[in-house]
């Protein structure tokens, strides 16, 4: 496996220094760039497959095409911020800022439209975030952020942090929980993959909570169950 995930790691490099340069012209038009992207992101997770031995199980039953969604998922490998990108048309990320002044990736990102947070301006930078990500959501892209906010590095769910609530309450909005299993294949801070399954479920919506600390628990219970769950190979549908 050694052998395997150094073959994967340089070809995931390589075609991000590979690709990035060779649409280059792409960014002039922000529905090209998502076209570039989603063709990038879907060689990511066919290398993944092919080299690795990994087999990817995503159940949706509440999201569609030609509309916005305000999505929480957890955070468990850079696969979380790749595979929606190849799945849905329309996707944005809520980001930490200093990603946005990294070469290639920087580009795209910012070309894409993600929402660059600051966190060293939490209230002005939380009105900011929660101004775009309602007019994204009008022009029917779907808004993933992880509540978490950061990979974890352990196979668990993490504390919410309070952006997701900020967020969903000056949008009133639904937000749809998203739980990622990916730990198993590709954690944190190391560059070994594994064969192992990837599984990623869309879960039921939750409405729009006025109480802050209710609407948090609620939301990592439902990811928690759902966690335990898999902990217990009960991946139903």
């Amino acid at each position: 496996m050694i052998i395997k995930s150094i073959f994967f790691n340089f070809i995931f490099y390589f075609s991000i220094l590979f690709f990035g340069i060779l649409f280059l012209p792409f960014l002039i038009s922000r529905k090209l760039t998502r076209h570039a992207v989603k063709f990038w992101a879907f060689l990511v997770i066919f290398f993944l497959k092919k080299i690795i031995g990994v087999k990817v199980i995503f159940k949706n039953e509440y999201i569609s095409d030609n509309k916005g969604y305000l999505i929480a998922a957890n955070h468990q490998s850079v696969f979380d911020t790749i595979f929606f990108l190849k799945e849905f048309d329309k996707v944005i990320y809520v980001v930490k800022k200093e990603l946005k002044f990294i070469p290639i990736y920087g580009w795209y990102a910012s070309r894409l439209g993600n929402i660059f947070v600051n966190r060293n301006e939490r209230i002005k930078s939380v009105k900011n975030i929660s101004e775009k990500v309602f007019k994204s959501l009008n022009e029917n892209y779907k808004v993933i952020i992880f509540p978490e906010g950061t990979r974890q590095l352990e196979n668990k769910i993490g504390i919410m942090k309070p952006g997701i609530y900020a967020v969903q309450k000056f949008c009133k909005c639904l937000v749809y929980p998203i739980y990622i299993r990916s730990y198993l294949v590709w954690p944190k801070n190391t560059f070994i993959k594994k064969s192992n399954l990837i599984k990623v479920k869309i879960l039921a919506p939750l409405k729009f909570m006025e109480k802050k600390k209710e609407f948090l628990t609620h939301l990592r219970d439902n990811l928690e169950i759902e966690h335990k769950k898999n902990e217990s190979d009960e991946f139903t549908n």
